[in-house]
This record gives structure tokens, sequence and C-alpha cells, in this order.
């Protein structure tokens, strides 16, 4: 049930990555349910034929390949009280016309909820809950990299800047080149939410959750190249222009080293509406207003701080304790407020696009 993901551009830290699944079914789906526990397993995959509000074709030099996505969650309910588990691995792969040709990403991703009913009248149940969320992207190497028309670092034969290891060079004669970038990139959320979701389901009858999420994010990366202060490495000229200059340009173009944060509201505004014994049909509305702190901007870039979301989900309940549901989704401005590590001075560029992704799943109610 995890999201498709298109992401253009090096150094996003992240080539795939999703919200929360379950905070969504969630929303939809809560005091729905008739049984105490919930077990539900997805898989998600991209190619273009699903790029169904055509955000790969906005990009430009780096196009998405596919994506693939598993997601495990559980979630268990006792008197008044709800407990739930999430789990995700997703990896991605995107295409590029210059250096380097392809990147491939993993992610790892884990959600805890705790949520309390703590009154309910003749209409409506209300629900408080706090939720942590923690997302790590593996380690990237990038061998070379294009900058403009200028490759620098690793061992590609196009490279007019090298660094040698020299390390490897003195112990084995070996000519090692270094890459250009080893990177990662984590985060870590805390937040509260409020939900108010009606007893009878109809199409009038609205489920309303607030949420107010924090995010600590951390994108770091290595580059012997880019980090050296060899005067005569620095003093070169490539193709008219000075490394030292170069180098330091392509620095700046990177995702800050500093931690940042992200502080997070988002409305949604649900419904489910019953479609004789076995099928059902919600819609869902959010706005997403966020704003960050200690967050180093690009002045060559705009920042984007709000997002709208649409889902239109379709559940079909095959037998006492199966449902498979398909989910449609589009936002106004990519994944902003959903994933903060996919937003940084390198990406934001990508956030100014609508983006739509298809979600399939299963869920078990015992």
């Amino acid at each position: 049930m995890k999201k498709f993901i298109l992401v253009q551009g090096l150094l996003i830290q992240s080539l795939l990555l999703s919200s929360s699944e379950f905070e969504s079914l969630d929303n939809i789906l809560s005091n729905n349910l008739e049984d105490p526990l919930i077990i539900g397993f997805s898989h998600g995959r991209f190619d273009k034929s699903l790029d169904i509000l055509n955000y790969g074709d906005k990009l430009t030099s780096t196009k998405p390949e596919k994506a693939i996505s598993d997601t495990l969650f559980i979630s268990y309910k006792y008197n008044k009280f709800k407990i739930s588990y999430e789990s995700l691995s997703s990896t991605g792969t995107v295409q590029r016309q210059t250096q380097p040709k392809k990147l491939e990403t993993d992610v790892q991703g884990s959600s805890l909820f705790l949520s309390y009913n703590f009154l309910e009248n003749e209409k409506n149940n209300f629900e408080i809950g706090l939720f942590s969320k923690k997302e790590e992207q593996d380690p990237v190497t990038i061998d070379c990299y294009a900058f403009g028309s200028t490759v620098i670092g690793g061992s590609c034969e196009e490279a007019k800047l090298r660094l040698l290891n020299s390390s490897i060079y003195k112990s084995t004669g070996e000519l090692i080149y270094e890459p250009v970038l080893k990177t990662e990139g984590e985060s870590s959320s805390e937040g509260i939410y409020l939900r108010i979701s009606p007893k009878d389901l109809n199409l009038l009858n609205f489920t309303h959750t607030f949420l107010y999420k924090t995010s600590d994010i951390n994108q770091d990366y290595e580059s012997a190249i880019l980090d050296t202060t060899d005067s005569f490495i620095r003093g070169l000229s490539i193709d008219g222009n000075n490394a030292g200059t170069l180098l330091d340009n392509f620095k700046d173009e990177l995702p800050q080293k500093t931690p940042w944060k992200e502080n997070t509201f988002k409305y949604s505004i649900s419904n489910l509406v019953p479609l004789g014994n076995s099928f059902g049909l919600s819609t869902m509305y959010s706005f997403i207003k966020v704003s960050r702190s200690n967050f180093l901007t690009n002045p060559s870039k705009e920042n984007f701080t709000k997002n709208h979301l649409l889902d239109l989900s379709l559940f079909y309940k095959f037998n006492d304790f199966g449902i498979l549901y398909l989910k449609l989704s589009a936002s106004s401005n990519y994944l902003l407020g959903e994933n903060p590590l996919a937003y940084n001075r390198k990406s934001s560029h990508l956030f100014d696009h609508p983006y739509g992704q298809l979600n399939a799943g299963l869920i078990l109610n015992f």
C-alpha cells in the first residue's frame, strides 16, 4: 500500500519515500472494524505507466525508472486503547542523462502509534493519539558527477578531475580514485493527533483529524575531493574554470550537513460510505502546512510550505475477516509534509509539481 515514488535530482537522500499508509487507513477505518486485531501487508510498484499525473514528464535530466516498496502493519485495540506498528522497506532507481547515469537507493522505516478513545457520545468517537516515526536511507556512493559539462571524481573515463586513494596506491600500487560522494540520511518524528469519527456511516458523516508533527532531519555526506584543501588541485584550470571554485559551487548546491527541524500541521476530512454488503467507498482531503527551523534555503530556488492531498479509496470485503482495497491519490506539491527526509535545498524545486500514485493492499481483521 505504499506510495510509488518519483524523485528527480541528485542527492535527494531518498529516491523512494512514502507517507504512512497506516495513518491514512486509520483515518478512514478507525472504529469501523469490529474485531480488535488488524494486520495489513502491501506491495507497491512504480513504472511510467503508473505516473497518473505525469510527474516524470515534468522532470528533465533525471527520470524515475522503477520503485518498489513493501509494508507491514499491525494494530491491536484493548478497551479504549489502541497500539499500532508499521514497518516499511523500499527501493528506487532513477536514470540520468549525465553522470551518474543511474542511482539506486534503499530506505527502511518504522512507526509506532498509541491512541486512546477518551470520549464518545451518540454521534461521535473522540480519539487522541501519539506517534513516533523513523526513516533511514542506506549509504549511497556516487562515483562520478557531471557539474555542467565537467565531470569530476571517480573511475569514469570522462572525469577531468580526480583524487587518488593514496593509501591503496602506497600499499598495492593500484590507481584507485576516490568517489565524488558518499551520502546518507535519517529522520525522526514525533507527533500528536486528535480524531473525531462518526458512529454512523453515510455520505454526510465525516471524520476529522488534526495532527501536529515535529521532525528532526539529518543528511550527511563524505567527499575527499570536495573537501580537499590541496592548493595544487584547487588551483587547476578545468574547461576554463578554476577547480577550487567549481568544487565550492558544487558543495553549495548539496543538502546541508547540519541538522534541521520541520514542524507540520495536517488537517484531514474523510468519509466512508457502504455500497451494499461487500463494498465501501471513501474520499479524504488533507491540508498540510510546514515550517522549518535551522534550514538553509537555496537562494536560487523557491521554498514550499503548503500541500493539498486528495485520496479516493475502494474497499472490498471478500469474507468475514479480509478486506482488499485500491486507492488513488493526488497531491498539489509532491510529498511535501509527508516525508521530511525528501525535502532539502537541493530537491526543493521538485515540490513545485502535482503528484499522483496508485496504492493497493490487504487488511485482515480478527
